[in-house]
Formats: structure tokens, sequence, C-alpha cells
């Protein structure tokens, strides 16, 4: 995840449903934070499907708007939900693989996502993401390993509304990772819904570090087969 650029990144969870079949669009906006910056805004595709109630794959397709707009990237996920939640349990957990290959002369990524979730009294959701991150196939990739963590907390309401907090940390360079001012950090309130046969999410993030933009406002749309 480059934090500077608008976030359409998401606090997945470990679970996979056997059965699984949809599709997702999301949109994000990183607003200019001072003169001469553009609005950064983004859009992706994702379609996945469960292969048995362990194993979900996912293909993503990811545009930006710099100006015009792009193809940055397309990437093929595989999450593997080794450990379930079970009704005497509160824990499940899953490693996701991801591999993106990007626009032009940007360097290729691998990343591998270790996703944790705890289901809690009274409808209250937490998850915690700890990613390691490789890029390879350009004279422009970093050495050694990116490390990320993503969190949340949610509630879903008797409505059926979700209402919750997430947070982004981009820590840079394992061994490297500076001061926090000069890492990527993001917090903020998201809102979860359902309408018309389509799931919806909208959400805000608050840069709270140098190493983003201030402001971040997403939404998406799920759609199941």
């Amino acid at each position: 995840m480059h934090v500077n650029a608008s976030n359409t990144s998401g606090v997945h969870g470990p679970g996979v449903k056997a059965g699984d079949r949809s599709m997702q669009l999301r949109i994000a906006l990183a607003p200019a934070d001072e003169d001469g910056q553009e609005d950064n805004w983004a859009s992706r595709l994702h379609y996945q499907y469960a292969f048995n109630d362990q194993f979900r794959g996912r293909i993503i397709l990811q545009y930006r708007d710099r100006g015009e707009f792009l193809y940055e990237y397309i990437r093929a996920e595989m999450l593997y939900n080794f450990k379930k939640q079970v009704d005497d349990d509160i824990w499940s957990s899953g490693v996701r693989f991801d591999i993106r290959q990007r626009r032009g002369d940007n360097p290729q990524m691998f990343a591998v996502n270790w996703t944790n979730q705890w289901g809690l009294a009274n409808g209250i959701r937490i998850r915690g993401i700890l990613i390691g991150a490789w890029e390879f196939g350009s004279d422009e990739a970093f050495t050694g390993t990116e490390i990320e963590t993503r969190a949340s907390i949610s509630k879903k309401l008797d409505s059926g509304v979700t209402l919750g907090v997430e947070m982004f940390n981009d820590y840079g360079r394992l061994g490297e990772f500076g001061s926090f001012n000069e890492q990527g950090h993001q917090i903020g309130p998201m809102i979860g819904w359902s309408f018309g046969g389509f799931k919806y999410e909208a959400r805000y993030l608050a840069g709270v570090s140098n190493g983003t933009r201030d402001h971040n406002f997403g939404i998406r749309a799920n759609k199941a087969f």
C-alpha cells in the first residue's frame, strides 16, 4: 500500500465461505493537501471465488487518475483459512498470498498477509493483519522486506448497519523504519449497510503522520452471485 495515494485497501478477514462468488467495486479519493498537488482518485474492481471452505482466489484490477485515467496494476490473491472460528472459540486466522503486476517499468510485488479475526459478544468484531512485502523485476525495486499492519474494530447493530474504526500502518523496510512521521499512518471511521441486493461500505481515513495525505475517502459496493 502506498499511503501517499488514495487507499483502496481493506482490513480483510480470514474467513472463507464455501460457494462464495462475488464482485466488488471500490472508489477512493485522496484530495490534494497543498498547492501544486493533484487530487488522487483510484478505482478498483475485483472478482472472488471460493474453491471450498478453506481456499478463496481473487483477481483485482486497479486504475488511478493522475491527470489522466491510467492502469496501475493487476493482482492475484489466494487466501487459506487454516483456523476456523467454532462455537466455543472466538478466533479465526488465515494467510493470504498476493502477486502484483504493475504498469510499465514499475517493480512487481509479492506479499504475505497473516490475517486474524476475533468475534466477541454483542456483535463486536476485531481484525488484525501483519503484512510482509517484497518488490522485484525492476531496477527501482526496493530491497528488503516492507512491513505493514492493519486493524479494525466494528459492531453490527440490530438494524443490520455496521459501524467501526479502521487503521492502516506502513512502517517501511524492516530495520529501516525511521521516525513515526516518516512512516504512513491512517485511521478513521467506517459504516456498512445492505440495500437492493448489494452490500455497501463508506469510510474516511485521516492521515496522522507526514508520510500520508491528510484525508482519504472511500466507498465500495459488493454483489454476491
